[in-house]
């Protein structure tokens, strides 16, 4: 009579010691945090490559790829919460006693995290954008819930003024220095700057027609585009701005000087050729090619014995 082989401890137990190792991944809050964290950095960088490899502007692209992070973050941050919220829960009743110690300690991290939603919902500038934060000044090239990250630019330079600094603002500033968006100034400013020379006894105001000659003659080529973006801003603002007509005035500073104020409307990139050439016609209609004490000869300018 034939006698059945034996049947292997191992063959039995094995599947069984499958699924419990299964089981037990699938219960580990830890595998499933890591899981999370690589598919959302994983659909985050799939997500940048085909917006980068779009034929979309650059400024949109950076939009994007800047939302796309951000909305990323908040699901890494949903999803382990949701993971963990047992352990938190449990974690949270066995420090109440220290809550108030780690509130305070908290407070900066707290303050700028309320300072990113605050500014979120009023939707005070995005990226891109030029703003004053305060008595910085830059463009926006990163906003997240903690901080604020600007392209420095010297409000002085007048259109090529980067000066190549980042700046990193924490949010928390929000709530106390004053936000101003200066996006509609990024192509067209309004441009003030003076002029202060030795009164020598003549009468200033002979030079005024002349200033305002070669001022016009200046803005003739962009005069219409500025009045259809100064509209533009009127329309987008609700408010109505001065007119793109040049101002020139004079007056006396305190120890005598005449001081003559110039403002135009005027692009950006143009507004520190438009100065200097405006300088040197003034100094040109007072002391000539010269350069000299002796005063031009310029029909409307006086002559000096």
């Amino acid at each position: 009579m034939r006698m059945a082989a034996p049947v292997s401890d191992y063959s039995i137990t094995e599947p069984f010691m499958s699924s419990d190792l299964l089981r037990q991944l699938l219960h580990n809050q830890l595998v499933w945090s890591v899981l999370l964290i690589l598919g959302v950095m994983l659909v985050k960088y799939l997500l940048a490559q085909i917006f980068k490899n779009s034929d979309w502007a650059r400024q949109d692209v950076r939009r994007r790829i800047h939302m796309l992070d951000n909305i990323g973050n908040l699901v890494m941050v949903v999803g382990l919460f949701a993971i963990w919220v047992s352990e938190l829960r449990d974690f949270a009743l066995s420090i109440a006693a220290f809550s108030v110690a780690i509130v305070i300690a908290l407070r900066d991290v707290v303050q700028c995290l309320v300072g990113g939603i605050y500014q979120t919902s009023m939707r005070s500038f995005t990226v891109g954008d030029w703003v004053r934060i305060g008595d910085q000044f830059g463009e926006v090239i990163d906003n997240n819930w903690l901080s604020t990250t600007l392209l420095e630019i010297d409000p002085h330079g007048l259109g090529n003024g980067y000066t190549g600094t980042t700046l990193y603002v924490p949010n928390g500033v929000f709530f106390s220095q004053t936000v101003k968006n200066l996006n509609y100034m990024r192509r067209y400013i309004e441009h003030t700057f003076v002029i202060v020379r030795e009164n020598k006894g003549q009468n200033p105001f002979v030079i005024k027609q002349f200033i305002t000659d070669r001022v016009l003659q200046y803005c003739e080529s962009f005069k219409d585009v500025a009045e259809r973006y100064c509209k533009l801003i009127e329309n987008r603002m609700g408010v109505e701005l001065a007119s793109v007509e040049p101002k020139i005035q004079f007056s006396t500073s305190d120890i005598g000087h005449d001081v003559l104020t110039i403002t135009l409307f005027c692009p950006r990139e143009s507004a520190t050729e438009i100065e200097q050439k405006v300088t040197e016609d003034f100094y040109h209609f007072w002391y000539g090619n010269s350069g000299g004490k002796a005063e031009s000869s310029h029909p409307l300018a006086p002559q000096v014995s």
